[in-house]
Parts: C-alpha cells; structure tokens; sequence
C-alpha cells in the first residue's frame, strides 16, 4: 500500500486547483497520477480543509502491562523450562507462596500474552498388559497432600479404586501432619507371627 501523501503537498495542491490549474496540470507539476488528484480535490469538497489531513490508521496499541503478582514468576518458569504446563507451573507458585493464585486457565493466557508456545504434550505410559480381569483382583491406591479448599484450609486423601470396574472402594480426608519416627532398635528382632523367615525355599514353595 503506498504511503498517503504528505500535508505539504496536499496543501499546495489545493491552492493551485482554487487558481484554476486542471487535475491534469496538477498530477504533472507535482508527480502525481490524475486519480489521487482528484481524490484529494473531492475529499476538501466533501469535508472542507479537514479533508486534507490524511486518514492514518491507528496502529493496535499493546496491551497493559500485567500487575498480578504471580505473573513474573509465572512467566520466568515457563521460560526456563519450556517443557512444564500450565498445571505444573501452578504447582510450583503455590509452594513459593504466591498469593492470589491463577487458574490454569488464566496461566495459559499469560503464556500466549507472553508469546510463549503450549507445553509439548507428554507421553502417555504405556498400558499394562497384566491389568486386571475380574472386580477386586487389583485395588489401586492413591494418595494426595496438601490440596487447598476454598476456605483456604488444606487437606491430604487417600483413594481406593477397584482396577476393573474403577469404582472408588474407599476415600480418606484428612488434615496434613508431620510425619511420626517410631523409636527403632539397632537389632532386629523376632520374626512376627504369620511371616515366615527368611531362608531357603521348601521343595514345593506355595506362596
């Protein structure tokens, strides 16, 4: 697209149409196609002297800087590990103590802002080929800490589910604690009762 005419020109244009010189005079004393000269004329007699300023198209303005706090350090992570999602990211604000604390949703905004790419997907794991057959052979076991409630308060669970039918067996809350250090001994002692000690196996091992 070419650049609009300068101010200058359109000015001297106009002065030298109202002492009578024709488009075609004027498109040769200034360098200009016949078209643009009367397009400028017509613009000053639609709009008066107005229409002699030309008609700059406002460039889109940048977007306001950011003032949440974890935007920064959001930011920072992404960028040194490039690998990390927006949920991991999340993750490791809360532990530096960030407050308020985004959303997933709202980080990945803050990445495509920032022109930084989406996390490359991971690998799913490979499914087990001995994956239960029946209900109640294998129970899977999982465990949580520290997730925050809405009220601020935070909890530990651990959940139960059947492999097979993937139903929940079984869900514990409850509130985070240290972890106790039972009082050892430096010898081992006795073998406990229904565990057999270690040695050679029998003949004809059923177990």
């Amino acid at each position: 697209m070419p650049a609009p005419v300068p101010l200058p020109i359109r000015q001297a244009l106009l002065r030298r149409s109202e002492r009578g010189a024709t488009t075609t005079e004027l498109g040769q004393e200034f360098g200009l196609p016949a078209r643009t000269v009367r397009g400028l004329l017509r613009r000053v007699r639609e709009r008066g002297e107005e229409g002699l300023a030309p008609d700059y198209h406002r460039l889109p303005q940048p977007p306001p800087p950011l003032r949440h706090p974890a935007f920064p350090a959001a930011v920072l992570l992404r960028r040194q590990h490039p690998g990390w999602g927006a949920g991991l990211i999340r993750v490791y604000l809360r532990k530096q103590g960030i407050r308020p604390l985004p959303c997933v949703r709202t980080l990945q905004k803050w990445f495509r802002r920032a022109g930084l790419g989406p996390a490359p997907p991971g690998k799913r794991p490979a499914a087990s080929a001995n994956r239960a057959t029946t209900p109640h052979q294998v129970w899977q076991v999982d465990a949580a800490e520290e997730i925050e409630l809405g009220d601020g308060a935070r909890v530990s669970w651990l959940r139960i589910v059947d492999e097979f039918t993937g139903a929940v067996l079984r869900t514990v809350i409850f509130p985070p604690r240290a972890l106790e250090q039972c009082p050892g001994t430096r010898h081992a002692g006795r073998t406990p009762g229904r565990v057999l000690p270690p040695g050679l196996a029998r003949g004809h091992p059923c177990r």
